[in-house]
């Protein structure tokens, strides 16, 4: 179906629209945190009258969820450009770029956090997944993965990423080593993966 010059037109100038409002909304986080994102402000900040952004977002739920989806699809940008050949390589990559995601974005990481907790989930985390999941799929397929399953690296991996990231984040005052993450993606590695020749390890019934 074709449209109309002036169809398109209007459809360019609500994409962006949107476009602007997300990125003001980007903004308005990373300057004032989860507690400085609302609507109210965000018209302030972004120019846009409060019914335009209602008009392109229904609420601020929805916003959250925008916002966050656009950010994840970096992060899958992110992932897709550290993968690997080798597996290892893929995973050892993924964790190094979605950790220092978190620590340069604090806000954001907050946000995402928030909106777990609520139930919610932004559409491409589903990609970020399944980028990390392909690499431990093959190591398991391979012999290598040192745990019966995908699912339970991927949740200790989960475990590992936010602990790193809510202590750095929250803790300041700490004069952190420079490789810190390198040492702590690599440590846990170690534990994850081993030699296709070594005997799997026992695991208490």
């Amino acid at each position: 179906m074709a449209f109309s010059p002036s169809e398109q037109r209007r459809q360019r100038q609500r994409d962006e629209t949107r476009r602007a409002i997300l990125d003001a909304a980007e903004a308005l986080l990373a300057e004032e945190g989860v507690e400085g994102l609302s609507m109210r402000r965000l018209a302030a900040g972004s120019g846009y009258a409060l019914p335009t952004l209602y008009h392109h977002f229904g609420d601020k739920r929805r916003l959250v969820e925008a916002v966050l989806d656009d950010l994840f699809r970096e992060v899958a940008a992110l992932l897709r450009s550290a993968a690997r050949p080798d597996p290892v390589a893929s995973v050892r990559a993924m964790l190094r770029a979605w950790l220092a995601f978190g620590l340069d974005n604090p806000a954001h990481y907050q946000l995402f956090v928030a909106t777990l907790q609520e139930g919610g989930e932004p559409p491409a985390t589903d990609e970020v997944r399944s980028l990390l999941d392909a690499p431990l799929t093959e190591l398991l397929r391979a012999g290598r993965l040192g745990a019966p399953d995908v699912e339970v690296v991927l949740q200790a991996i989960w475990t590992f990423c936010h602990g790193l990231i809510s202590l750095r984040t929250s803790r300041a005052d700490v004069e952190w080593a420079p490789d810190l993450i390198d040492v702590a993606v690599d440590g846990m590695l170690l534990g994850l993966v081993r030699d296709a020749s070594a005997p799997a390890p026992e695991r208490e019934a």
